[in-house]
């Protein structure tokens, strides 16, 4: 070692120092942006499984009577909708999860909103009991509003 180098620092390790920085920002940059965009496309797929289990277990189709239902290629024929019961908040999050999105509106209703990869499922409670449930293809827009009463269902 000459006198001259004590107290400097090699260039190799200032190097190695850089490209290890440069390695990190790199990551930080481009990996986890994707690694973070995955894990939210997995979430949205267990949302929608979720969403999609939920309506099966809380509507039943009103198999005595059939109503004309409008189509991209006119009308066909089929059986209302209405809940199976009158589930709790804390049911239906429960079964769902938490909400996307959470709303009030002027009679102090609440509203939760689930968003899955192709549909969304809005829940519509009235003192704490659910009262209606809005599930909607995200693609077409089209869905259906059910209600405990089949006499009040609503395809979209």
């Amino acid at each position: 070692m000459n006198a001259s180098d004590s107290g400097a620092v090699p260039k190799r390790v200032i190097i190695i120092q850089l490209a290890i920085l440069a390695g990190l920002l790199t990551w930080l940059k481009v990996c986890l942006p994707g690694i973070e965009r995955s894990r939210e496309e997995s979430e949205a797929a267990e949302r929608e499984r979720r969403i999609e289990a939920f309506f099966q277990s809380a509507v039943v189709e009103d198999t005595s009577r059939e109503v004309e239902v409008p189509e991209a290629n006119g009308e066909k024929r089929a059986h209302p909708q209405r809940l199976r019961a009158t589930a709790a908040v804390e049911e239906v999050m429960q079964a769902l999860g938490v909400p996307n999105q959470r709303t009030t509106d002027f009679r102090g209703g609440l509203h939760l909103t689930w968003t899955g990869t192709r549909h969304s499922l809005e829940a519509s409670f009235s003192n704490g009991r659910l009262y209606c449930l809005r599930r909607e293809d995200r693609p077409s827009g089209h869905g259906t509003m059910v209600f405990e009463s089949s006499l009040h269902w609503h395809p979209f």
